[in-house]
């Protein structure tokens, strides 16, 4: 019977030391969780400050590209339009020129056709004029020929 009360302790301390020992691996287990927790859950928190920090920077990116875009098309809009009446003014002044080289055209034709009648005038006149003198002055030669006998068409 002492044997058995003996082993019985024995079997008892046994157990005891095995449950404290499973009692220290459970309390260790329930450390390691929680130190588990507690890690992701400062990694997830980390992790959602970058994330915010990251959209921000992002949003503000988008935000200075858009008023960037936006003072682009603005510049290019005006570009456009001062483009615009630069070319209107230069069709204008392209017209205003025309049309000045047009009239000058008209009136040097006018002072070329003038002048070509005055001297077309002149030289009908001139021409008149040597006819009255010339005609009396070859008579005069064609009767001298005739006179010494000959033929002032042969000559």
């Amino acid at each position: 019977w002492r044997d058995m009360t003996w082993q019985t302790k024995a079997d008892n301390e046994v157990l005891k030391r095995r449950l404290w020992d499973l009692e220290k691996a459970l309390e260790q287990a329930w450390e390691d969780k929680r130190d588990i927790r507690e890690e992701m859950t400062r990694q997830y928190q980390e992790l959602q400050k970058q994330t915010a920090a990251h959209s921000q920077r992002l949003e503000a990116k988008v935000k200075s590209l858009q008023e960037q875009l936006a003072t682009r098309l603005q510049e290019s809009q005006q570009i456009q339009e001062t483009a615009t009446q630069a070319l209107a003014e230069r069709d204008r002044t392209i017209a205003q020129l025309q049309g000045r080289l047009d009239a000058m055209e008209r009136e040097y034709e006018k002072i070329l056709h003038g002048s070509l009648d005055l001297v077309l005038a002149k030289m009908a006149e001139a021409s008149q004029c040597w006819k009255e003198v010339g005609t009396p002055i070859a008579m005069e030669h064609k009767e001298r020929l005739q006179e010494f006998g000959l033929n002032p068409l042969e000559i």
